[in-house]
């Protein structure tokens, strides 16, 4: 009888819905875009941060780690999960059969390799090195062929993934070379499908054997720490039984070799090692899941006001319902199922919404130098929130009508001819909806602010224009001084130089920062950075020289002349002419070589955007250097090609391995801002526009209640300003509280996005302003319709209105 009486709902609920199709399809199309945005973000969350390897029992896997003796810059993982070959070694035989270890090496940049179908071009690939048994405790099964095993020195293993896209799923691929550092590897097998390594958020291409990474003195070397050490417990092993086993092997060997002690950490490793894309996303995208959050229940919001005013419309429907013997359950179960309809609909279409938004939020992460994988196949997980998310929208915005519906009086509503529902029921909700929108448009005007000062901050130097090579092999000081002669007097080349690395390379660029003494002072806790540039690389850069020379190509010879930049001046020779002017770079050497200074330049940003000019020492560079910047006339990509060739026609033994402009490697830094403030503007619109439909729709609903009062007042000579200005008085007031509660959140919410705020503070007036404007602006655009229309009633049609 249940089960009928259900089936009857369901298809009264689709009659009634299809009856009604504009407010049904805006309904489901709002909700839709809410659970789908919902969705996306639980699936990029939910890949990089919260999935389980793909591997049986990844509960019992661990990894070791340590905490850091200094953080290298703020926000830095204050772990590090490196340790040598001989450290590895040690905690293998202490763990013995309770903890099973294997050695890999994890957070590795991309390797130049050269694969036996690729004519000798250097490609760039994900690898990794594991020790025999690593893929064997990790339970991990081959594909095609075999995978590595303890004898193994030249052998190597693709990634499922990448045989698919590289080599199209070819098994003659099996037997194949591939050549790296000289040296050549066979390719043995393939891992199985949907393995891609212990790092979420990096793909592994190919993994090579633990025994070739490194030199044999390398590897025999104690403070050579190149590897991370990962394991699987036996079952029935608990941590606590194998962490001080470990501990005083460590401890041991620390007295050993470093004469200090630290703690070792043994955590579980289920979710695979913290890659640098978690480390850089995870709060980002944790605040995306609290905006879309707040969208949904500005949605719910918004459907519970619609349904509320529905439901009133209907309550001479429910009483005759209530009047013929339906129960307060039935009416609730009746406006729930058609609740369940719209969530359902809303489900189906959010569904398809995400599965094409996820993989577009991943493209705004993708960056040329840590490119990022995740996979967002639909799974039982995603369904499984799919339909909690369903389930939870559907009382959040059902139950309020339900509940008004069920609580209907037969008798008053027949006799009154319905709309007993006050419209004063509704501005509370209507309330808490403007105050989710508010917060989101908060917190989205600043990071959008924050953004678009980041994007015009003073660089010091022109990143428009200029092109980078990235190179590999031979790097002699005849090649470079020829090479970059060449390149000046190719056609649409403006000027060319070189350095060990391309400016602004981010969080992870291999800063050098050796202290300096200066002749008669005392040392300085200052300690400036040191980059190696070639002659032309200021002009190259367009970085101002103040005064003195530029490098000329004798310098890379010499080792001695330097240029400063202006922060180095004012910090360690303040009023002083600095020309001329002599300092060591601390070094191992017992007579450190004297540096003259020979130039000053500009101040430039040297590693990300956010950093204040800092003391900077450039030194002349001795070889061909890691980057060749070149400032074309036009397109710099139109020419690229043609550059990269002559690069390589130069040497056959210098490989381009990168091609990028300036301005794209220094819009990469910024990937979380854009990220954040990209999909928080996006969702201020529709946060905003959600807004002025909740306005719209409760305004609407109580004119229409208030028809007769209105009337009266029309017909006692109330001018239609007055009626207007009534009408505007409860938008004005709901928006005030709005306002006031969303502030409340919006500075919580704020705290999540604190790190990526540049020059912005949300305690500025500014920041709560412009806020503000917007949500009173929507609300006027929205109030002022059904108030026009409020003030044009006829009286006596208004005083005849039932």
């Amino acid at each position: 009888m249940r089960l009928e009486s259900l089936w009857q709902d369901v298809r009264f609920g689709l009659r009634t819905l299809r009856k009604d199709r504009a407010v049904t399809a805006a309904a489901v199309v709002t909700l839709s875009l809410a659970i789908g945005a919902c969705t996306a973000a639980f699936t990029l969350i939910d890949a990089l941060l919260l999935r389980p390897l793909p591997l049986p029992a990844p509960e019992r896997l661990v990894e070791l780690s340590y905490p850091r003796l200094r953080v290298p810059f703020p926000g830095a993982l204050a772990e590090d999960y490196r340790f040598s070959i001989l450290q590895y070694e040690r905690f293998r035989l202490a763990a013995g059969s309770r903890l099973e270890l294997f050695a890999i090496t994890l957070g590795m940049p991309l390797q130049s390799l050269v694969f036996q179908d690729a004519q000798g071009e250097l490609e760039r690939v994900r690898t990794q090195w594991i020790s025999g048994d690593g893929f064997e405790i990790l339970k991990v099964r081959p594909a095609r062929g075999r995978l590595l095993t303890a004898n193994d020195e030249s052998s190597a293993v693709l990634s499922s993934n990448f045989w698919k896209t590289r080599f199209a799923s070819d098994a003659s691929v099996i037997g194949r070379w591939v050549t790296w550092s000289g040296r050549q590897f066979q390719i043995v097998g393939v891992a199985q499908e949907g393995f891609s390594g212990v790092e979420p958020g990096a793909a592994t291409d190919l993994w090579l054997p633990l025994t070739t990474l490194g030199t044999a003195k390398q590897r025999a070397n104690p403070e050579w720490t190149a590897v991370n050490v990962m394991g699987r417990l036996k079952a029935d092993v608990p941590l606590s039984t194998v962490q001080p086993l470990l501990q005083v092997v460590f401890s041991n060997y620390l007295r050993e070799f470093a004469q200090v002690d630290r703690h070792l950490n043994l955590k579980t490793a289920k979710h695979g090692h913290q890659t640098f894309a978690a480390w850089q996303f995870a709060r980002p995208l944790w605040f995306l899941a609290v905006v879309v959050g707040l969208i949904l229940l500005i949605t719910c919001a918004n459907l519970a006001n619609l349904l509320v005013a529905r439901t009133a419309a209907r309550e001479r429907e429910m009483a005759m319902r209530a009047a013929i013997g339906a129960g307060r359950g039935r009416l609730i179960q009746q406006v729930l199922v058609e609740s369940s309809l719209l969530a359902a609909a809303a489900c189906l279409i959010g569904f398809v919404f995400a599965s094409s938004a996820a993989p577009a939020m991943v493209s705004l992460l993708q960056s040329s130098q840590l490119p990022v994988y995740l996979d967002l196949q639909p799974d039982g997980r995603a369904l499984g929130f799919l339909a909690v998310l369903g389930a939870v929208a559907t009382f959040l915005f059902g139950i309020g009508p339900a509940l008004r519906a069920s609580g209907v009086v037969p008798n008053e509503v027949l006799k009154t001819g319905g709309y007993s529902t006050p419209a004063s029921l509704l501005k509370p909700v209507l309330a808490a909806q403007l105050g989710f929108s508010f917060a989101v448009l908060f917190v989205a005007g600043l990071l959008l602010l924050s953004f678009q000062k980041l994007s015009n901050v003073e660089l010091g130097f022109a990143k428009e224009g200029v092109v980078l090579f990235s190179l590999e092999g031979n790097r002699g000081l005849t090649i470079q001084t020829e090479l970059l002669e060449r390149l000046r007097r190719f056609p649409g080349v403006v000027a060319a130089g070189a350095s060990d690395i391309p400016l602004v390379g981010g969080a992870y660029s291999p800063m050098m920062r050796p202290g300096i003494i200066i002749p008669g002072r005392a040392k300085d806790s200052v300690k400036p950075q040191f980059l190696a540039v070639s002659p032309g690389f200021f002009t190259a850069m367009q970085i101002r020289l103040l005064t003195g020379r530029e490098f000329a190509p004798k310098d890379a010879g010499a080792g001695s002349p330097v240029i400063v930049n202006e922060s180095f001046v004012r910090h360690f020779f303040p009023g002083e002419d600095p020309l001329g002017k002599r300092f060591e770079r601390e070094t191992d050497d017992v007579h450190p070589l004297a540096q003259e200074i020979v130039g000053v330049v500009g101040d430039a940003k040297y590693n990300n955007l956010r950093e204040a000019p800092a003391p900077t020492v450039y030194e002349p560079l001795k070889g061909t250097g890691a980057v060749i910047e070149i400032r074309t006339a036009g397109n710099p990509l139109e020419i690229a090609p043609a550059l990269r060739q002559e690069i390589q026609r130069q040497n056959a033994a210098l490989h381009v391995t990168g091609v990028a402009l300036q301005s794209t490697r220094i819009d990469e830094t910024l990937l979380s801002e854009r990220m954040l403030a990209l999909l928080s503007g996006f969702f201020a619109i529709v946060a905003i526009a959600l807004a002025g439909v909740g306005i719209y729709g409760v305004v609407g609903y109580s004119v229409v209640r208030r028809t007769k009062e209105i009337g009266i007042r029309s017909a006692l000579g109330a001018r239609p300003i007055a009626i207007i200005r009534m009408i505007l008085a409860d938008v004005s007031s709901a928006v005030m509280m709005g306002a006031a509660i969303g502030a409340f959140g919006g500075f919580l919410l704020a705290r999540l996005v604190t790190a990526f705020l540049f020059e912005v503070k949300p305690s500025d007036f500014t920041s709560f302003l412009l806020p503000l404007i917007a949500l009173c602006i929507a609300a006027a655009i929205a109030g002022c319709p059904p108030a026009f229309r409020a003030a044009g009633l006829d009286p006596m049609n208004a005083l005849r209105e039932e």
